[in-house]
């Protein structure tokens, strides 16, 4: 039901309200895209209606034949509240407040009979004081006794807090385009969910009417309300279908894997990364569809290692080597097989892939993925595992030397860091909990390798094991070999050369070996009815003979281009990594050039990705269009990230949107220097919504920019980093845990004394 009322003629009764004259074609719009959206709206738009008529329509809808379909009610007009109540203004309304009850909808009203209607109702509301709805809402849930687990049957967006004026229709405007956006695939959902959430869709009004403001000049600031869900596991809202839910409605290759597994990847404790180490495992972008192939060797000393509980061999074993040379395909066998959180999930497709490597199953197993993670995050990721594992030990004691096992030294904690602290819990709760294998993957990548290797790796490598034979916790780490960074640990592996599983070839003997794992690949990824064997084996012999380095990942690009391009394939195949990558994106931009500057700020994204609307923002700025050419657009972005989708990994983000970065680090490192991070980080906070003065509302920001921010501006240089710390309210709503950890290493002297300045003061709150 979509209504509104925006003629008021000037009368002599009493006092009237004032005429909204964009309100009608706005609610025009309104009701065309949710029609877009399938989104039948009874009667069509309802315009200039009585207050009869419109309860009325009201009563209609609720009593239609489908008495479980849900129901979405629109009005846009004057709105205004008496008595604790809010009033609709409906035509031939007067603003006495004597008179209200008699020529205006109450809300009240509404709320009662939409939640006596047995279905699940939201209401859109474009008035002035349109807030007061949910101050109605809250008193009538604590009157009906709602309790907070109960499912909820009415939600509300409104366009203005309680005591706030909304403007023009303007709210009515923005719902219309995000309509459009959501019909058009652009708001970029989670596929996952199979309906829009009501908080996402807020989310995305609230961005629309912002950059509609900017646009207009307005420096003033708008606030929307939205009813707000309590539960952790959110209820189904199920009022506007997501078009990407499934595949071969639009959203074809990232469809990704399993619902559950996305799920599950979007609650886990931050830091496992479930989907990391299932695309690891199974070599490509589908888990399910484990393509491993080879590394026997490598396998059976490690499964020897792993099967070797009571840590003979050492508490540690490195598995190195250069990007794309296998590492984190191990190590994510490895999880997908042992950790309990994860195997039931992956578990029986890596078994049937890879049966001869059957590891010893260890009591308690925990997984993380550090790429740009600090010690602290590192450390907390283990602690949630932990816990979740093993209950019975307390994470939150104060350890104490005495815990500790012999020979597994820690820090003085001199600066009140917290990260120091959660190192020494998890140090000596691992030694207390026994067998506990550690699956830490990406050391090279995480934000403070050093930091990480010297304050919890090493410690426990050196550790003494428990008397009598008991097990005690092992890792395994996946790193490059960037010793100048892991000094400390390129010491410890040359006087422990058993502790180290190199997957960079040596000698001809090991070539020849990578040849025949790369042919036994290659016939996985090519059907055998366009590539013959002898071609498939001469590209294998060739990455094995001549690839600097990352043959595996060489060899998946390079297939990739030989299904989808193979036209373009040299008469010699390409040996690097770069090159491989350089001839795929020059077939891709054949057709469609807009690909080369959304990949090249991809190499740019922070964490588990950035989302459609900061990568299109940041391309746009680094790659403007010439004056005689069309601007791109938001759906020439997201169609460039969908035929590039071999590439990428995604992962929901907490506003339910997708994030997007390369599916390999690799690949990040060889695009990242094409963009300038000084323009990148400037066109990210241009993104941010602003309030009167021009002061940025980071409350308003974007998820990816609360945890990211901050990275951006030290990449963009010292003086911008320190704006961004000073900023107004950055800090009230960035991740302090984040900016905290951040600063901590930041390599600028005046980022280093605020850094430690920041350090103190949150060690006294």
């Amino acid at each position: 039901m979509v209504a509104g009322v925006g003629r008021f003629p000037d009368t002599t009764v009493n006092q009237v309200f004032t005429s909204l004259p964009p309100v009608a074609e706005a609610v025009r719009e309104l009701a065309s895209a949710l029609d877009r959206n399938h989104v039948a709206v009874d009667g069509g738009a309802l315009l200039e209606c009585d207050k009869v008529e419109f309860l009325e329509r009201w009563r209609r809808l609720r009593t239609a034949d489908d008495l479980e379909e849900p129901l979405i009610v629109h009005f846009a007009g004057h709105g205004t509240e008496a008595g604790g109540g809010l009033f609709l203004a409906a035509s031939g309304a007067v603003s006495d407040e004597r008179f209200l009850a008699d020529s205006c909808v109450s809300f009240g009203e509404l709320l009662e009979t939409a939640r006596l209607s047995g279905r699940p109702v939201l209401f859109l509301l474009d008035v002035c004081q349109a807030g007061q709805s949910l101050v109605q809402q809250h008193l009538s849930d604590l009157a009906a006794h709602h309790r907070q687990d109960d499912l909820r049957d009415v939600w509300i967006i409104a366009a203005s807090a309680a005591d706030a004026p909304a403007y023009g229709a303007a709210f009515t405007t923005a719902t219309a385009e995000v309509l459009q956006q959501i019909a058009e695939g652009e708001l970029d959902i989670d596929t996952a969910l199979p309906f829009v959430p009501v908080d996402t869709f807020a989310a995305a009004i609230d961005r629309q009417l912002d950059r509609t403001d900017r646009a207009a000049g307005w420096t003033g600031r708008r606030t929307l309300v939205r009813t707000a869900d309590p539960s952790v596991a959110p209820q189904e809202q199920p009022f506007l279908t997501n078009p990407d839910h499934r595949a071969g409605a639009g959203g074809g290759a990232l469809t990704g894997p399993d619902p559950r597994l996305r799920e599950f990847a979007l609650t886990c404790p931050q830091g496992m990364d479930p989907l990391h180490f299932a695309v690891r495992a199974a070599g490509n972008s589908d888990p399910t569809l484990v393509l491993f192939s080879g590394r026997l060797t490598q396998l059976n000393n490690l499964q020897r290692w792993i099967d070797n509980h009571e840590g003979a061999q050492g508490a540690l074993l490195a598995v190195t080597g250069s990007p794309g040379s296998g590492k984190s395909a191990l190590l994510g066998l490895v999880a997908c097989l042992l950790h309990p959180e994860i195997e039931p999930y992956l578990g029986r497709h890596v078994a049937a892939a890879v049966g001869h490597f059957a590891p010893a199953r260890t009591e308690t197993v925990l997984a993380v993925h550090a790429r740009e993670l600090t010690l602290h995050q590192v450390t907390t990721a283990l602690h949630d595992q932990l816990t979740r594992q093993r209950p019975d030990l307390a994470c939150t004691r104060q350890p104490s030397t005495e815990s500790l096992p012999s020979g597994m030294r820690v820090p003085r904690d001199t600066s009140g860091c917290s990260a120091e602290a959660s190192t020494k819990h998890l140090l000596a709760d691992l030694h207390t909990a026994g067998d506990v294998l550690l699956v830490l993957d990406a050391l090279d990548e995480a934000a403070d390798p050093a930091a990480v290797a010297a304050e919890l790796i090493l410690p426990l490598a050196r550790a003494e094991r428990p008397p009598g034979g008991r097990p005690g916790p092992r890792i395994i780490v996946g790193t490059r070999p960037w010793w100048n960074v892991l000094s400390a640990l390129d010491a410890h592996l040359q006087q422990h050369p058993g502790a180290r599983l190199d997957l960079d070839p040596s000698s001809d003997a090991d070539r020849d070996t990578l040849t025949e794992d790369l042919a036994g690949y290659l016939r996985r990824l090519l059907p055998r009815s366009h590539h013959a064997q002898k071609q498939v084996d001469a590209l294998a012999e060739r990455l094995a003979r001549f690839s600097d380095h990352g043959a595996f990942l060489a060899a998946a690009l390079y297939a990739d281009l030989l299904l989808a391009a193979p036209d373009l394939a040299p008469a010699q195949p390409p040996s690097t990594i770069s090159e491989v990558l350089d001839l795929n994106v020059a077939a891709l931009v054949r057709t469609d050039p807009w690909i080369r500057p959304v990949l090249d700020v991809l190499g740019q994204a922070r964490g588990s990705g950035m989302p459609l609307d900061l990568v299109h923002a940041a391309a746009l700025t680094h790659h403007p269009s010439a004056p005689d050419r069309p601007v791109q657009t938001l759906t020439d972005t997201r169609r460039a990230l969908r035929k590039t989708a071999f590439y990428l990994q995604t992962t929901p983000d907490a506003d339910h949107r997708v994030l997007y970065r390369y599916f390999h680090q690799a690949l990040t490192d060889d695009t990242a220097s094409r963009t300038d991070p000084e323009t990148i980080h400037r066109a990210l906070l241009d993104t941010v919504p602003t309030e009167e003065g021009g002061v940025r509302d980071w409350s308003r920001a974007a998820p990816y920019l609360q945890r990211h921010a901050i990275e951006h501006a030290h990449q963009a240089g010292p003086d911008h980093l320190d704006q961004l710390i000073l900023e107004p309210g950055f800090t009230k709503y960035a991740r302090w845990e984040i900016v905290v950890d951040y600063l901590g290493f930041a390599r600028s002297s005046e980022a280093w004394s605020l850094g430690q300045f920041l350090r103190g003061l949150m060690s006294n709150l």
